[in-house]
């Protein structure tokens, strides 16, 4: 009888501790987010870290990011296997490994000779939006063939998460470029093209969340955007990329706020 009891707890226990049973897309999905952040984050922070004289602030936020990436890809790796993206996670891990290198040269010339190689900037940053495109295209497999995909308040506010974060990066590239360059990588809108649809999605956002905690989130993103909005739009007459990027951390704040609230 001992024996049996044994055995049963012995299976109980596999059974517990199998990653099957650990999988939970939802979280998964929630670090890939976390990763495309964090990854076009530490790319505004390279420009301001650039165009301010290698300011130690910005030095502080790269090293934020990659600390919030890396934890978020070893919660996915833990996983991997149970959700069906090894081969996925194996082509993050390597895309980001060639990203973290250039992301260390370009500091290092920065702090070595006090100006980076345009080329690796320009790679970097190449490198940055083929790897947020690579998780994009991860996570909506993974939304798919899990049928947990989240719901349509908290996919939109990740979206406007990640284009603000997107409009802040090519914003930073422009008012902080040494001798004119424009690290923006393969951008492929303009500034005001980006404006344009985060007002739409702003505007569609606030038609989903009605409830009155929504609504105080909303209204906070929504002044603080017609402020940034003037600066987006004519940000060749009084570039203020510092500001940008103070206004850009409280919005996407926000937008966290409101996808824990429905998450």
């Amino acid at each position: 009888m001992n024996k049996t009891i044994t055995s049963v707890f012995c299976a109980l226990a596999i059974l517990l501790f199998s990653p099957l049973l650990r999988a939970d897309p939802q979280a998964v999905l929630a670090e890939m987010q976390t990763m495309r952040l964090a990854v076009t984050n530490a790319v505004t922070s390279f420009y301001m870290f650039s165009g301010l004289d290698a300011d130690s602030k910005y030095a502080q936020r790269i090293d934020a990011n990659i600390d919030r990436f890396e934890t978020s890809l070893e919660q996915i790796s833990l996983q991997s296997k149970a959700i069906g993206l090894e081969d996925e996670v194996l082509t993050i891990k390597n895309d980001w490994a060639e990203f973290n290198q250039l992301m260390n040269i370009n500091r290092s010339d920065m702090l070595n000779i006090g100006y980076p190689n345009v080329r690796l900037v320009d790679d970097m940053g190449r490198k940055a939006f083929a790897l947020v495109n690579f998780i994009s295209s991860s996570y909506e497999k993974l939304a798919s063939t899990s049928d947990m995909a989240p719901s349509a308040i908290v996919q939109q506010a990740r979206n406007m998460a990640l284009l603000m974060e997107e409009i802040t990066s090519q914003y930073a590239a422009r008012g902080t470029s040494i001798s004119g360059v424009v690290f923006v990588g393969v951008q492929k809108q303009t500034l005001s093209e980006m404006a344009d649809k985060f007002q739409s999605d702003y505007l569609a956002l606030a038609e989903m969340a009605k409830d009155k905690r929504s609504q105080v989130i909303l209204d906070s993103i929504g002044s603080k955007w017609a402020f940034m909005e003037r600066s987006i739009r004519n940000y060749n007459e009084n570039s203020v990329p510092f500001l940008v990027v103070s206004y850009n951390d409280r919005i996407v704040g926000h937008l966290q706020e409101l996808d824990d609230l429905y998450h």
